[in-house]
């Protein structure tokens, strides 16, 4: 077994001491996504994209919805309105209110 790295200059691969084995191209994709700010994420976030300041979510196209710094601070103002209208102090005086009451029938 060997302890070092090595080099294949053949198929263009480096090979770990472990047998893992990457290429030359992959280490030149992995810099330029990098450089680019191009990530695909796994995990709890799988599907999830960014491109450049751009979060996409999953599986939706280039044209589809994102998430830049422009629009975020709207995103946030949408998901917080539903507190926003429960708190009595942010109606406007003079305006009725429309409230949804759910009730269980018996």
């Amino acid at each position: 077994m060997s302890f070092n790295w090595t080099f294949d200059p053949r198929s263009q691969t480096l090979r770990a001491p472990s047998g893992l084995a990457i290429t030359v191209r992959e280490i030149a994709q992995m810099l330029a996504d990098r450089r680019d700010c191009r990530y695909d994420f796994a995990g709890d976030w799988s599907g999830w994209k960014m491109r450049g300041n751009k979060l996409i979510p999953p599986h939706t196209g280039k044209n589809g919805p994102k998430l830049t710094p422009q629009n975020a601070k709207l995103f946030l103002v949408w998901v917080n309105e539903p507190s926003r209208e429960s708190c009595p102090r942010n109606v406007p005086r003079g305006r009725p209110s429309l409230r949804l009451v759910y009730t269980r029938s018996l």
